[in-house]
């Protein structure tokens, strides 16, 4: 499995990451052996990111998680990641509200320090969203501090909201990692412009990579779109809403069913493999996180990405295809 460098954080993550969220389902609404069992086969198979977030099954992920990875002794072999999400309360002393949702999580990690600690709000105006001077100025300091407590690592950032609200928040170079919403769908954070008619945003990965920070790319499937399908699989939860304006997972749903002729002319088994391969190609990702329900589905993964990026002229027809209305 690739290796890449983590933006400047001096830690090195594998192109696939291991995304637990409740989406995919199976850290969150699985049995506890199947969980140990895909951890273990990620780490053999050379997977060492891991994704979490406390909103994630209320915290069953990062329970199951921390308890999976004692499990086959992947504490110490991995780098892992989980969330805080930051309410209009919390601004009024930011520092002691993030510092309490930090120790909930190691606690049920089971860990005294975690790796990333990300804050999970959208970027702009709105209800749960932080404007960029908040996001970079207390919120961004309250997460230092954490640093500074010997509790995480580094800080980052979930790049969703408003793109000159994101890319503000990324030029004040506060932040050591941004995940960045990129798929086949809409590619308009490596590909500015080619949006398949979702919001721009404007090339976001190449900014960010620009100013240091390292790229987690999320939903590189869409929410699981890019199966063409509307059969989801039993542990896996729903799409959930927009992932921004101007989408809807129904019209992901066609689209990526348009791309399937493309992927057999490129003699990829389907969609998927083409979404998986794709975010691996674009310069400036440092992991492509996705989501299993089982281990079948992390068996493909780790086939596709062991495949390597695609050829650029292929990359192109993908970008080509966003292009269109």
């Amino acid at each position: 499995m690739e290796q890449r460098l983590l933006g400047t954080t001096g830690l090195t993550v594998s192109a696939l990451g291991f995304g637990a969220g409740a989406v995919g389902g199976l850290m969150v609404r699985g049995e506890a052996a199947d969980q140990a069992r895909a951890v273990a086969r990620a780490i053999e198979a050379g997977i060492t990111y891991f994704d979490t977030a406390p909103g994630y099954g209320d915290g069953l992920s990062e329970e199951n998680l921390g308890r999976a990875l004692r499990a086959v002794a992947g504490w110490g072999r991995v780098v892992v990641g989980t969330k805080v999400r930051v309410s209009p309360a919390d601004l009024a002393d930011p520092a002691a509200a993030v510092r309490r949702s930090c120790e909930v999580s190691l606690r049920r990690l089971g860990r005294e320090r975690v790796d990333l600690l990300q804050v999970h709000n959208q970027v702009g105006v709105g209800a749960d969203v932080l404007t960029a001077e908040v996001y970079a100025g207390p919120v961004a300091e309250a997460l230092r501090r954490l640093v500074e407590a010997g509790l995480i690592g580094h800080l980052g950032f979930t790049g969703m909201g408003d793109t000159q609200a994101i890319h503000a928040v990324v030029g004040a170079r506060v932040f050591a990692t941004v995940q960045s919403y990129f798929n086949a769908l809409n590619p308009s954070a490596g590909f500015a412009g080619a949006t398949g008619g979702g919001q721009d945003f404007a090339g976001l990965i190449d900014a960010a990579a620009g100013n240091g920070l390292g790229v987690i790319n999320i939903r590189p499937f869409a929410a699981g779109a890019m199966t063409g399908v509307e059969e989801r699989h039993p542990l896996a939860g729903g799409a959930g809403g927009p992932a921004m304006a101007g989408t809807a997972y129904t019209a992901d749903l066609a689209r990526a069913r348009a791309l399937a002729s493309l992927a057999v002319e490129l003699g990829l088994s389907g969609p998927l493999e083409l979404a998986l391969r794709f975010a691996l190609t674009k310069v400036g990702v440092s992991t492509v996180l996705v989501g299993y329900s089982d281990l079948a589905q992390l068996e493909q993964a780790i086939a596709w990405a062991e495949r390597g990026p695609l050829s650029v002229a292929a990359q192109q027809r993908v970008v080509e295809a966003a292009r269109r209305p």
